[in-house]
């Protein structure tokens, strides 16, 4: 009777040694109740609900101070046209205010744009005066010949020329004009005021023609390197990407990051595309980057495999997490303690009802408890949203140790059991 129970005391102390995936439910519960390293929390519904009503942190609050769209001033280095207008053709620039008949060539081009077969190469005058009779013919070639006469007369068109290093560009009659610091519409004031008394009520259009000053850099693995122009009034950072090229992988997987003024912040572009209060306005200098980041959980302890998962969905729910590790593992798995561990922001923690443990930039540690054993929980497991880097751990059952410790005591008594029974058999001299 005495060996017997020192074998039980024996078989309970190597419970404590045996070697196992991890912790147990009631070592876990230990930790959070004790050790105070983490709160456990068990899932319900109040907690998905919670979970789910959480906004994600707004991407445009780290910039709200940038939130109207950016005034764009001509900057030192911008290459400039300016048109300008006189009320009569006898003005200071003469005749060249007259109406400009289309090249040949420009004719071409049109008649192309509008669908009408012309050969290729350049428009002779037999051509251009055979295609033209025809035209002449339908009413829909009358309508597009009309499209194509002169609405006005053309302005006197200075050669585009980029802003000096002293921030001033020509005007013929005007000299130089400071442009740099102004947008377009004061420049134009600028060049009515240069012109005064020489020109016959001048009207000048001035267009910025590029600007690397007033533009934005776009960089990453998923788009190829470019710099994008920001509109006068206004491109925001969806518009930058497409014109970048667009991200060159599936948008599940894509995080543009905006740097400017010393702040960063990173936002997916699954959220980019779907909230249009974070598809905010870029601005000059802006740094915007595109990197492949797949979003993975890890699933390890009593599961069907131990394997980290990537998302293949916007969002991805525990009902999933566990079904991609195999599910739970029927001859190890203690149904009652499948957890989910991350780190949540302390705020959220308290809506919850934890007490959150203090943690690392404002984090607080928490584990949170699906009880299988429940019908009700595989509802709560198929709403409840899991997140880039979670673990999803499933515990040993409690026996488990016990039925390891057995396992290897019969692999060291069965021979010699086999070995007791052949002798008092006979069957074997002992």
């Amino acid at each position: 009777m005495k060996r017997a129970v020192v074998a039980v005391l024996l078989l309970l102390a190597a419970c404590s040694t045996i070697p196992g995936a991890g912790p147990l439910r009631h070592e876990l519960a230990d930790q959070a109740g004790n050790g105070r390293d983490f709160d456990l929390v068990t899932i319900d519904d109040h907690v998905v609900d919670t979970l789910l009503a959480q906004p994600q942190p707004p991407f445009h609050e780290r910039f709200k101070k940038y939130l109207p769209p950016p005034e764009l001033p001509i900057a030192i280095g911008d290459v400039i046209s300016v048109q300008i207008w006189e009320s009569t053709a006898d003005g200071l620039y003469g005749r060249s205010l007259n109406a400009a008949k289309p090249s040949p060539d420009q004719i071409a081009a049109k008649l192309r744009n509008a669908g009408v077969p012309v050969p290729k190469g350049p428009m002779t005058p037999t051509t251009e005066a055979q295609i033209l009779t025809e035209l002449k013919k339908t009413p829909s070639g009358q309508l597009l010949l009309q499209s194509m006469e002169p609405t006005g007369r053309t302005g006197t068109r200075i050669p585009d020329q980029p802003v000096g290093p002293d921030g001033a560009i020509s005007v013929p009659y005007g000299g130089r004009i400071k442009v740099a610091g102004l947008t377009p519409s004061a420049v134009q004031n600028e060049i009515i005021e240069a012109l005064a008394g020489k020109a016959v009520d001048p009207q000048p259009l001035v267009v910025v023609k590029s600007s690397d000053a007033n533009s934005v850099t776009v960089t990453g693995e998923l788009v190829h390197g470019a710099r994008v122009q920001l509109a006068a009034g206004g491109t925001r950072l969806l518009t930058v990407i497409a014109e970048a090229g667009g991200a060159r992988a599936p948008v599940r997987d894509t995080f543009v990051g905006l740097s400017r003024g010393g702040v960063t912040a990173t936002i997916p572009l699954a959220m980019l595309v779907a909230e249009p209060d974070e598809n905010i306005f870029a601005r000059p200098g802006d740094l915007v980057t595109l990197v492949r980041r797949p979003q993975v959980l890890t699933v390890f302890g009593a599961t069907g495999k131990n394997t980290s998962v990537t998302f293949d969905a916007d969002r991805v729910f525990l009902s999933e997490a566990l079904a991609k590790g195999g599910g739970l593992d029927d001859s190890r798995a203690d149904p009652q303690a499948v957890y989910l561990l991350r780190y949540e922001n302390a705020a959220v923690a308290k809506a919850l009802g934890a007490a959150p443990v203090p943690g690392a930039a404002g984090l607080a540690p928490v584990a949170y408890r699906l009880d299988l054993s429940d019908a009700r929980s595989y509802s709560l497991a198929t709403r409840f949203p899991v997140r880039d880097k979670d673990i999803v751990y499933v515990a040993d059952a409690e026996v488990t140790p016990l039925e390891k410790v057995l396992n290897t005591f019969s692999l060291v008594t069965q021979p010699i059991t086999n070995a007791y029974i052949l002798c008092n058999s006979g069957e074997v001299k002992c």
